[in-house]
């Protein structure tokens, strides 16, 4: 089943004949290939990269998720079976492999590999990719001076299989018990593909491709048929077991090719079929194909590539690219850290020049408010009277004015009092606003440990809203000694 793409995806593939460029769009069935290009090389006057530039800039697709693929006869490839089924074991049997399946060093190449199964309980067969680290990088650094960094470097095959359960799936009746054989006829090559109870099982490249077989039609029919009748016996002999390959599938160039399956099928005694590349494939860019001669070049791995490029397993992107991706990842979380760092800050800073402004309001409306009691002279008169009586008792322990000064001695600086009732020589009720409730229960605490109080005991504190913000609003009561 083939996943819905939340956005477009490019593939590219740089071949040695063909520039191949598709973009395939978001859509319910991921069967639809929105734009395409097929640029012969020869025809290139300057660099790839340029004419990789020049083709996403005609065709206005986006550079961000972007796949390119190695033509299969780029790459190695290699069946093999351990005796395991534990990952971490398959995957340190496959490292031990690498280096004796290739002449190049481990520095100098790539590899990836998929699980395909076994017949054999307790077994694990796995599909071995290596490829040459320089033909990797050189279609990297061609598509970096375009502009372009590449999310995926996979292999063609998968394309070519992901293409056929797209276009050929229905065509095969697996409870047969026979094995496909997949052909995809390209320009210059052609990818020869064994699916065995529709899993990819067997892989093998041949140098012959459309520009032979139909410029010298007789000469390299018979050489193209001997291959493939002998590609049959190398996957006979690698399977070791009876199953036999029950039918023939041409694909890419093949529907060009006259004769070509009835020629096969007299040759190998099975059935051949040739199909269509675009079945069940809907192009939405026919046009540009219809406009040009494109007989002798093959779109399947490119069109099921696109497609179907979430279900490819091997990616043959270079570790040091991963890491350099990965690093550059991190780059961007901690720009993104430092900004919302930054952001906090900038609020926290707001929210403290905020509460400095409603501070300073607070204090000119409590001016204006004072200011505004100076004509009532009786008022004044009677707190005239107040003061000396407290002067007069000043000396006295327990007075109220020694309550008051212990009172505002100890008061938090996020706590202010709007009412203070001493009752003499028995109670003290205060009433008054907090930024937070616990700035009460921290009141209340200082004034337990206070030696002129106790019993302190809260009667109510409420969270309000004002314009400036919320703040608690609380009343509190205690019994002060009399120590007189």
């Amino acid at each position: 089943m083939f996943c819905k793409p939340k956005r477009s995806v490019v593939i590219v593939e740089i071949g040695n004949d063909w520039l191949k460029v598709a973009e395939n769009s978001p859509s319910r069935t991921g069967r639809v290939i929105t734009k395409i290009r097929l640029v012969k090389l020869a025809q290139i006057s300057g660099s790839v990269s340029t004419a990789i530039e020049e083709i996403f800039k005609d065709l206005k697709v986006s550079k961000q998720d972007v796949i390119t693929y190695i033509p299969r006869h780029l790459v190695t490839v290699r069946i093999l079976e351990f005796p395991s089924i534990n990952p971490v074991e398959i995957d340190n049997m496959v490292s031990l492999q690498v280096g004796k399946q290739t002449p190049y060093s481990k520095e100098g190449i790539v590899s990836a590999y998929t699980r395909i199964g076994s017949e054999r309980e307790g077994y694990t067969k796995v599909m071995l990719v290596i490829a040459r680290r320089s033909l990797i990088m050189e279609r990297l650094d061609a598509m970096a001076g375009a502009g372009i960094e590449v999310n995926k470097v996979v292999m063609s095959t998968e394309g070519v299989f992901n293409w056929f359960n797209l276009a050929c799936k229905d065509l095969v009746d697996w409870s047969k018990m026979q094995d496909v054989m997949l052909i995809d006829i390209d320009s210059n090559y052609s990818d020869i593909i064994v699916l065995r109870n529709d899993r990819l099982s067997f892989t093998r490249n041949i140098f012959i491709g459309a520009n032979h077989l139909m410029d010298e039609t007789d000469k390299w029919q018979d050489k193209f048929i001997d291959a493939v009748i002998r590609s049959m016996e190398v996957y006979r002999n690698e399977m070791k077991d009876m199953t036999e390959i029950g039918r023939i599938i041409l694909a890419g160039t093949a529907i060009n090719i006259k004769g070509l399956d009835d020629l096969l099928r007299k040759k190998c005694g099975i059935g051949v079929g040739v199909v269509d590349p675009y079945r069940n494939i809907r192009i939405k860019d026919d046009g540009y194909l219809s406009s040009g001669d494109f007989r002798f070049v093959s779109i399947c791995s490119l069109l099921g590539a696109a497609a179907g490029y979430k279900n490819i397993d091997l990616d043959l992107t270079p570790d040091e690219v991963k890491l350099r991706r990965r690093m550059e990842e991190r780059r961007k979380q901690v720009t993104i850290i430092g900004v919302l760092f930054a952001a906090i800050m900038m609020v926290l800073s707001l929210i403290v020049i905020v509460y400095l402004y409603n501070k300073n309001s607070y204090a000119a409306k409590l001016k204006e408010a004072v200011a505004a009691t100076e004509p009532g002279t009786a008022d004044v008169e009677l707190m005239r009277k107040r003061i000396a009586l407290l002067r007069q008792r000043k000396d006295a322990r327990g007075s109220s004015l020694e309550l008051l000064i212990e009172i505002y001695k100890n008061i938090p600086d996020d706590i202010y009092l709007t009412n203070v009732t001493i009752q003499e020589r028995n109670s003290v009720e205060l009433k008054g606003r907090a930024t937070t409730m616990q700035s009460v229960v921290r009141f209340v605490d200082i004034l337990e440990s206070s030696p002129y109080f106790e019993k302190v005991k809260t009667l109510y504190s409420k969270t309000k809203k004002s314009r400036e913000g919320e703040y608690t609003d609380f009343a509190v009561v205690c019994m002060y000694e009399n120590k007189v």
